[in-house]
C-alpha cells in the first residue's frame, strides 16, 4: 500500500512541474460548419441552418409538362418533397450511379424540396478567418448563389445558398411554357 502511495504522491509532483493554464476563452479560435458536397466536379459547402436533412434521392413519380431538372414529387414520411436534380439546374447531366447522388432537403415555410448533389463530404468545420468574400474562380452559372467561400489547405470551398437557390425565380415555375397559340409542340 505504501509503494501505491508514494507513486500517486510522485505522479501529483511530476504533473505540478508541467502544467499549463488552458487559453482563456475568448481567444479561443471560432469556426464555421456546413455541409459539404460536390456537384458536376465542384466542392460546395451549404450553412448547416439551411439544410432540415441529408438523405438519399427518394422514389419520386414523375410529372408531365415540367423542365427537365424537375425529377418528380416524392413521398418522404408523409410529406411532399419537389426533387430537383442540380446538375441538371446547371445544365449537365451527372456522371454518378442515383445510388450514390445524395438530397439536401430544403424546408422553408411550406415549401419542402429535395436538392440533389453528386455526393456529399459531410460536415466540414472551417476557420473563421479562412472566409473569403471572393469567388471568382468558380464558375460563372453558380456565382449568383454563392455567399462567399473557405479556403482551407489550398482547397476553396464556396458557400452555397439554398435560400439564394430557392428564390431563383426559374425555381418559382416548374411547368415547361405553353406553346404560343397555333404552335406545335417540339417534343419537350
Amino acid at each position: 500500500m505504501n509503494n501505491a502511495y508514494a507513486a500517486l504522491v510522485d505522479l501529483a509532483s511530476r504533473s505540478a512541474e508541467v502544467w499549463q493554464e488552458l487559453p482563456a476563452a475568448d481567444s479561443e479560435q471560432t469556426h464555421w460548419t456546413g455541409l459539404g458536397f460536390n456537384l458536376l466536379g465542384q466542392r460546395f459547402v451549404v450553412p448547416m441552418d439551411e439544410v432540415a436533412e441529408l438523405m438519399r434521392v427518394p422514389s419520386a413519380t414523375r410529372l408531365p409538362g415540367v423542365k427537365n431538372f424537375v425529377v418528380g414529387v416524392g413521398n418522404v414520411r408523409g410529406r411532399l418533397m419537389a426533387v430537383l436534380d442540380l446538375a441538371m439546374y446547371f445544365g449537365e447531366p451527372s456522371q454518378l450511379a442515383s445510388s450514390q447522388r445524395r438530397v439536401l432537403a430544403y424546408e422553408y415555410d411550406e415549401q419542402y424540396v429535395g436538392f440533389i448533389i453528386d455526393e456529399s463530404y459531410g460536415m466540414q468545420h472551417f476557420p473563421s478567418e479562412a472566409y473569403d468574400e471572393d469567388v471568382s474562380d468558380v464558375a460563372g452559372i453558380f456565382r449568383p448563389y454563392l455567399q462567399g467561400s473557405y479556403r482551407v489547405a489550398g482547397t476553396q470551398w464556396p458557400v452555397l445558398s439554398l435560400v439564394a437557390l430557392a428564390e431563383d425565380p426559374k425555381l418559382e415555375k416548374l411547368a415547361l411554357e405553353s406553346p404560343a397559340p397555333g404552335r406545335a409542340i417540339n417534343g419537350n
